[in-house]
This record gives C-alpha cells, structure tokens and sequence, in this order.
C-alpha cells in the first residue's frame, strides 16, 4: 500500500511539473501565412518581414558584398534573396546575383558578364526561376527579355528585338524597349511592359502591356496607351491570376504615380490610386500576395519609408480596395526604413 501511495504522489508531482511546462495560454504565438516579404533595408540590409504580424524574422547583410544594389526580390520558398548589382568583372555591367536569404551567405552571380541585366527582375512563385530584361554588351541598342534558373542554368531568351507584335486594334507594332517582366501565379505566363512603334512607318509609338508564354510564344496585348508621356513600373499578378496591378506615372500631372487594376479577360482598367495614397502621399513599388488578396507598398512618410498592406475585393470584373492600408512596418523602431518589397511564398517548417 505504501508503495502505492508513494507511486501516486510520484505521478501527482509529474503531473504537476509538466502542466507548469506548457506555454501560457495567454502568450500569443507566431502566426504565418505561408510567405514572406522581402525588402532592402537601409544600410544593404535583407529583410524579411511575417506579413501577418509585422515582425522582421531575418536581417542579413550580403556576403561577399556587392556594389551598387539596384533592385532585390525573394526567390523561390523566400529561399535566396535575388538582386541585381554592379559587376567586378567589366565596368558599367550589372548582373543578377543570389544569396542565402536569411544569412546573407554565399553571393554568387548567376549571369554572364556580357549581358547586362536591368533591374527590374522577377521570381516566379511556381519554382526557382527569374525572369528579367537585359541586352548584350556586343549589341547595346538591343533590349530583350530572358529568363534564368537561380541556380544559374537554363539562360533563355524569350523576346526578340524589333520583334513584331499584334496591337489591341488589330494593327502590327515593331517591340522596342521591355521592362517589368512579371511571372503569373502557376509560372506558366509572363506578362511585360514594352515601348511599341507603329509599323511599317514607324509614325507614332505607344506604351503596351503584353503577356506570353513562358517560352516566349503567343504575344498578346491587354493594355495600351499612347506613349509620349506615359510609364509604366511595377507589374505585379493578383494571385487567382485575373488582374494585372501596375503603376502608371504620367509625365503631364506633375509625375504623379498612379495605382492602376486591368482585368485581362475584359481590358477594363480601375484606378485606385486614392484608396492607397495615405494624407495623399504617393504609393511606391507595389507587390501583390502570392497567396491571399493583399497588396504590398512602401510609402516615405515622416522622413522614413514603411511597408503599407492594402486587402483588395474583386466583383465582376472590377478590383477595387478593401478598407484602408494597415502600416505593417516601423523603421522608427527598427533603425532602418524599408523599400522595394517583393512577396513570395515561404514553408516556415
């Protein structure tokens, strides 16, 4: 009987110590969302930011580093951080260089030193391969589009230049200058931005947006508008893949910068600049969830630049802005502002 009882106490006193072991029901723990957003930091910083809460989960430095970092984006499962920056092996180059993303480790470039890449690169969210503009160091008058593996492999171009292309009025239009290559959600398109010239006279020139294969065939144009005064930044996918979200800077409204949502069934195009400026301040380098129905901005407020995240609804064929902006960030606590997000998935296990 002693026995017993002194096996029950045994038993008591464990039971005890575990149940003082177990997380406090009151103490929240960290949600996810299954991605992350990667921004540049002040400072050459890669910052990796939980969408939900706000949190700065990773802060590195790229290693070796890297001169003059022009743009930067998460590649696939937010594996690498993938940017592009100043060459050391011919001057004037940049090249698309690759890095451990929550370290910094391990920078490598991954294109070849007579291609010089623009910075407006993209990563798909299917797998691990980046698309990006850039033209040969032998051919400088040259722009075209090329896409590449992370690992380096795979080298392709995608786009020809002078290449003839089918206008929204059914006329044929000669591609100049390609910019902001963006994959779609399941990485099978890619849709760009290109400067067009009328054929065969080559009278006026437009600014088109246009979407193909990710092998480079079937060219089609769902956006255009006269391109004297017009640029286009910042293409980004909705991730059900029915909207192109795209930033419009029209030269003759004192630079303003304009949030525009085409549906690319319909061509219909909704401004929702207003439902994002906040206090009226402009809206810079948008990036769509790949995952959820948000949009990601940084905004230069106060002297310091914060991520912004913007829930969108869509009904018929129209998006338009849910609510107002939540301010995700705060460099003021941080010591270093943010800039450039790009959204990518993420398998936190």
């Amino acid at each position: 009987m002693k026995t017993l009882k002194n096996s029950l106490l045994i038993l008591a006193l464990a039971s005890l110590f575990f149940a003082g072991c177990k997380e406090d029901p009151g103490e929240a723990l960290p949600q996810y969302d299954h991605s992350l957003i990667m921004s540049r930091g002040s400072g050459a910083k890669l910052v990796l930011t939980n969408p939900v809460d706000g949190k700065d989960l990773f802060v590195s430095v790229p290693s070796p580093a890297v001169d003059d970092v022009a743009s930067l984006k998460a590649g696939y499962m937010c594996k690498n951080a993938v940017f592009v920056a100043k060459t050391t092996m011919r001057e004037y180059t940049m090249s698309i260089y690759t890095c451990d993303a929550k370290t910094g480790t391990g920078t490598t470039a991954i294109t070849p030193t007579d291609l010089y890449v623009y910075s407006e690169i993209n990563c798909s969210p299917a797998g691990p391969k980046i698309v990006f503009p850039g033209k040969s160091n032998d051919h400088p008058e040259y722009q075209s589009i090329y896409t590449i593996n992370e690992d380096g492999g795979g080298l392709t171009q995608v786009s020809e230049p002078l290449e003839t292309v089918m206008g929204m009025d059914g006329g044929e239009y000669e591609l100049q200058p390609t910019s902001f290559p963006a994959f779609s959600p399941d990485g099978s398109k890619i849709a760009f931005d290109a400067l067009v010239l009328t054929l065969p006279d080559h009278y006026d020139y437009y600014e088109f947006i246009l979407i193909m294969n990710a092998d480079g065939t079937n060219k089609e144009t769902v956006f255009s508008e006269p391109g004297q005064h017009v640029e286009i930044y910042d293409l980004c996918w909705t991730q059900d893949g029915k909207f192109l979200l795209f930033v419009m800077l029209d030269n003759d409204d004192n630079f303003h910068r304009r949030v525009k949502a085409l549906n690319i069934e319909s061509n219909k195009v909704t401004d929702i600049t207003a439902s994002l400026e906040i206090n009226g301040d402009q809206v810079y380098h948008i990036s769509t969830s790949p995952n959820s129905d948000k949009i990601v901005f940084n905004q230069h407020l106060g002297g310091g630049s914060d991520l912004f995240i913007a829930e969108y609804e869509i009904h018929d064929d129209v998006l338009t802005i849910k609510g107002s902006p939540v301010k995700l960030t705060d460099s003021g606590a941080t010591g270093y502002h943010y800039y450039t997000p790009g959204w990518q998935l993420w398998d936190e296990k």
